[in-house]
């Protein structure tokens, strides 16, 4: 399976999304795509992929998987200290009738009601993660910056967490 040759941190991160899709279980995906390590989720029409890789070098991958496999992609970019040195970015193409939509250098959003988006570091477009798999998102998902930060912070603190469990075993 594809969990025995990831990084630690890059499993961690997988599950974190997968908690959120709650998927019966992922297929590992095959053939060229272009992509580091990823998963695919038909039932939500979602490939997941990760790296430990910080800049971005997949944008083009990302077009061509999204327009190949007909489903919206993220790829989790997280470095080697995910949050604590190196911050958690997510790129996400979403697959739709008007051509693809590439939103880059997205940050995880934990909100008070435990839902999990992906937000911009400014005024922008967000992506839901859930059960339904992604969710464009026009308005954010906050009320404030007090309400802003809470929800970075709180994505920040789990993801800590969840590669620091993975460390231990």
């Amino acid at each position: 399976m594809i969990h025995e040759t990831l990084p630690t941190a890059s499993v961690a991160l997988m599950h974190y999304v997968l908690a959120e899709l709650k998927p019966d279980e992922p297929d590992q995906l095959y053939g060229n795509t272009g992509l580091p390590a990823a998963v695919d989720f038909p039932v939500h029409d979602v490939i997941v992929s990760v790296t430990p890789v910080t800049a971005r070098l997949f944008d083009q991958a990302l077009l061509r998987c999204a327009a190949a496999r007909q489903r919206d992609v993220m790829l989790i970019r997280h470095g080697f200290h995910p949050e604590t040195i190196d911050p958690v970015r997510v790129d996400v193409v979403l697959h739709s009738v008007g051509g693809p939509l590439l939103l880059t250098d997205l940050s995880f959003f934990r909100h008070r009601d435990r839902s999990l988006h992906l937000v911009p570091d400014n005024a922008g477009r967000s992506v839901k993660i859930g059960d339904g798999g992604l969710e464009l998102g026009i308005r954010p998902p906050w009320d404030s910056a007090w309400d802003r930060a809470a929800g970075l912070e709180s994505a920040a603190a789990q993801i800590v967490l969840a590669c620091r469990r993975r460390n231990r075993g």
